[in-house]
This record gives C-alpha cells, sequence and structure tokens, in this order.
C-alpha cells in the first residue's frame, strides 16, 4: 500500500464530531475507537469543572481525542505531498509509513490515561506529609493501553495487530520520557493537541477567544529535522501568533476563571482532608478516581463516606451543588517575596492548611464563630507556565527564499518573544482567599491580617 494511500482512506465510513465535522475512519481507527478504554474517555469531561459556569463545556476526551487524530492527519497529508515538506525530510527524519502509523496512533491515545479532575489533582502534594497521591495521567497509559477487556483484548493488541506497531513504542511516546524520535510532534508549542482543544473549547463555551486559522497553520508546517519538531514559514507567522494569544486568552477566560479556581480549591482541600483524617486510605481514592466518570465521582465519594462523621463533608455537598466559595482578598504577586510565599505554599500543603486554620481561627477568635477550619481556602497560581518558554525558544521559522532556519524567537517577525510571555504570566497569576458565603464579609473586614498570616514564613 502506497504512503498517501494509507493517509487518505476512508474506507470505514465516517464519525462527525463539533469543530472539525466529519472525519474519515478505517478500520485501524475504528477498532481503537470502539474498545472500551478508549469509550470510557466519553466519561471524562475536557474541562473538569468549566460546566458550571459554561454550561455548554461538557465535552469529553473522547471527541478530543478525535480532532486531535484529525488534525495529526491532515498535517501528515502536508509533510508527504508537499514538495517542499519531502524536500526537508532527512534519512534520520522521514514520514514512512511506520511513522506515520506511528504518530497517528500516539496522538490518538496521547489522553487514554486520564481520569476526573486530573489536572487539578495529579502530582499535587494533597497530604500533611506532602505525599503525591495522584498520578500524572500519561504515566497511567500503560495501564489502559495492556489491560485486556475480555473478548476485546487490549488496546495494545490493536496496535500491534491491525495497526502493525510495537505497543510499548506507542506508550513511551505518550509518556513522553524519552527522547523518541517523533515525540515532539504531539507535545509543545505547536502540536495538534493545543490546536484542537483551544478550538473545542472556544467552541464549546461559546466564546470567540479561541479562533485559530488551523488551515493556513498547517499549510506553513515543514520538518525540522536537525531539531525533530514542526517548523513554520513566513505564512504561519499570523495563526502561531493567534494560536498563542489563543492560549493567553483561554487560560485568563476560561482555565483560570475564579470560580472553576475556586472549585479546584475545595476539591483539593477535601482530599487532602479525607486522607489526613484517615477516612479513606489512598489507594481507596485512586481507585474512585481512575475507574469513575465525571459525573458519577463525587456522588461515589459522598455514598462512601456518609456512614461516617466526617466535618469536610459540607465541601463535597458544595461541589455537588454547584455552591463555590466567594472572593475576599486577592494578591497581584507585584513582588518577588510575595510569588515566592505563594509559590511555596502552592507545593507544601501541609504548610497551605495551617495557614488556612489560622485564618479560621482568628475569624473565631474576633467574631465569636465556630469554623472547622476549611471555610477559608488559599487559592494558589499554578505553578505551570502557560507557554514552555524552551520549547517556544527551539521553534525554528523557515524562509523559503533563502532556504534557511532561524529561531522564532530572535526573528524580530513577531512582537511574542520571551519576555511578552513572561508578561502574559504576571498578569494572569492570582493569589485569592476564598471563603464560604457565610463568613466572606467577615474575612474582607481581617484583610491585613489575612494578609500578614499569607505571606508570614
Amino acid at each position: 500500500m502506497s504512503l498517501p494511500e494509507f493517509l487518505f482512506r476512508s474506507d470505514g465510513g465516517f464519525i462527525r464530531i463539533p469543530v472539525w465535522g466529519h472525519i474519515p475512519l478505517d478500520r485501524p481507527l475504528r477498532k481503537i475507537i470502539s474498545h472500551p478504554a478508549f469509550l470510557r474517555l466519553k466519561g471524562i469531561r475536557q474541562l473538569s469543572f468549566a460546566h458550571h459556569v459554561f454550561p455548554g463545556a461538557t465535552h469529553t476526551r473522547f471527541e478530543h481525542s478525535l480532532g486531535v487524530y484529525h488534525l495529526t492527519k491532515l498535517i501528515l497529508q502536508r509533510l508527504v505531498t508537499n514538495p517542499l515538506t519531502a524536500s526537508l525530510q532527512t534519512a534520520s527524519f522521514y514520514f514512512d509509513e511506520h511513522a506515520c502509523r506511528l504518530i497517528l496512533a500516539s496522538s490518538l491515545l496521547h489522553d487514554i490515561g486520564h481520569y476526573p479532575h486530573a489536572h487539578i489533582v495529579e502530582k499535587q502534594p494533597l497530604t500533611s506529609q506532602n505525599e503525591i497521591i495522584f498520578d500524572d495521567h500519561q504515566d497511567l497509559t500503560p495501564t489502559f493501553v495492556c489491560e485486556p477487556h475480555g473478548r476485546f483484548g487490549s488496546l495494545a493488541n490493536i496496535l500491534e495487530d491491525e495497526w502493525e506497531l510495537d505497543s510499548k513504542t506507542v506508550i513511551e511516546m505518550v509518556v513522553g520520557k524519552k527522547p523518541l524520535k517523533y515525540a515532539k510532534l504531539i507535545s509543545g508549542t505547536l502540536d495538534p493537541d493545543k490546536m484542537d482543544y483551544l478550538m473545542r473549547d472556544a467552541h464549546h463555551c461559546n466564546i470567540p477567544y479561541g479562533n485559530i486559522d488551523i488551515e493556513r497553520l498547517i499549510e506553513s508546517f515543514v520538518p525540522d529535522a536537525k531539531r525533530r519538531r514542526f517548523a513554520i514559514t513566513e505564512k504561519g507567522i499570523a495563526p502561531l501568533e493567534s494560536l498563542m494569544f489563543a492560549k493567553y486568552m483561554m487560560m485568563r477566560n476560561v482555565y483560570w476563571h475564579h470560580t472553576v479556581r475556586t472549585f479546584s480549591a475545595m476539591l483539593k482541600r477535601f482530599i487532602q482532608d479525607v486522607l489526613d483524617e484517615t477516612h479513606l486510605t489512598a489507594e481507596t481514592l485512586r481507585q474512585l478516581f481512575y475507574t469513575a466518570s465525571d459525573e458519577r465521582l463525587l456522588f461515589e465519594l459522598r455514598a462512601v463516606l456518609n456512614t461516617q462523621a466526617h466535618s469536610s463533608l459540607s465541601l463535597l455537598q458544595a461541589l455537588i451543588d454547584r455552591q463555590p466559595y466567594k472572593r475576599t482578598i486577592m494578591l497581584d504577586l507585584a513582588s518577588q517575596t510575595q510569588t515566592h510565599t505563594c509559590t511555596a505554599l502552592s507545593s507544601d500543603a501541609r504548610r497551605r492548611k495551617l495557614k488556612e486554620q489560622a485564618i479560621c481561627a482568628l475569624l473565631n477568635r474576633k467574631f465569636r464563630l465556630r469554623l472547622l477550619g476549611h471555610e477559608v481556602l488559599i487559592d494558589m497560581p499554578s505553578q505551570k507556565t502557560i507557554f514552555d518558554l524552551r520549547d517556544f525558544r527551539e521553534l525554528q521559522l523557515y524562509h523559503t527564499k533563502t532556504k534557511a532556519f532561524e529561531p522564532f524567537s530572535l526573528s524580530g517577525v513577531s512582537a511574542f518573544q520571551a519576555e511578552f510571555i513572561e508578561a502574559f504570566e504576571r498578569t494572569t497569576k492570582k493569589c485569592r482567599v476564598v471563603a464560604h458565603a457565610d463568613v466572606a464579609e467577615k474575612v474582607m473586614r481581617l484583610e491585613k491580617d489575612i494578609v500578614e498570616i499569607l505571606l508570614s514564613d
């Protein structure tokens, strides 16, 4: 079978998803998307708690994974049919049939390890001993790919029998811990994952910030064999800028929306209390998260804990009932000292909880209340950056006239430089104190004292 024939086949019909419309299917693709391990992604929301703010944001990892596969296929079609992109391939970085199958399978399965609220809890220190409870979703890829499902077998079987691939290599591509030849094509400044989720999330949230000229961006892709990644030609400058600005705007208005972040802080503190008070073991919690859907997880947690006198059940019930804590105090992290202190709190669950309890104790003294210690929470800015600056600095601009590569960040063709991106970070990240509605006004009255608690050693 010739390479173009393989990439352009659609003998298995079509599947229709929002944003991209009809996606052609073939037998290997149908086998994977019909497998129970892949179908479970229909129960994993793409945006966690965002549907409480944007009711349309109930889309799932299932349709996103199909979207990433579709964009990857379009990119590969360009790479193998365009004379320029074909001429820039080398013997060590060449898109033959096996390479295309490997890249497509890896893009399709890039989120196979996801579970409910993974981006909130994964690799977070959630106990007073700062123990990491939940795995990075990518590290769960081997579990879901290799787990057998009766007559369906495993995804690994399908990869080997239908895709003619080594399943271990696909897993390594998705996990991303080894410097594999094509790994940067599915994870980086320019990757189909980002291109799909920005467009898809904006579509389902019904906001205009995520619109990107995807067709023109893909038309500008050329292989950068030296760095084993994509580069862009001059025609890709504007769509790349729109992609980067879209990510900033989506971070500012959706992903880090104050209500979404408040629900995240409430969930993390609830889990922390459950573990600290030994109501559930870490293994039990892991099993609940790794096997449940978004729709069922909170109810299953309540069912397990309802038989116990657990002080933080009110937090869980507030999550179920969509009753977020209220914003009270906000720090802009204007100084390096404030930034350092808040960053330290983000990675130190024990210290953060002690400060939350100290704030509640202060309120009890000042207003003769009987707070239990979880009615005021500290919402810390994520330590994750909006953009991977190291990857961005490696991105190349290919000049079609001179046939030369140049670092995009040094080319002078765009205002999107490292300093500009770092300014985005500073203006977006906030440290907030959120509180139960009954005490929110009292928290604001003690702002000076509470800020002192926040910034104290």
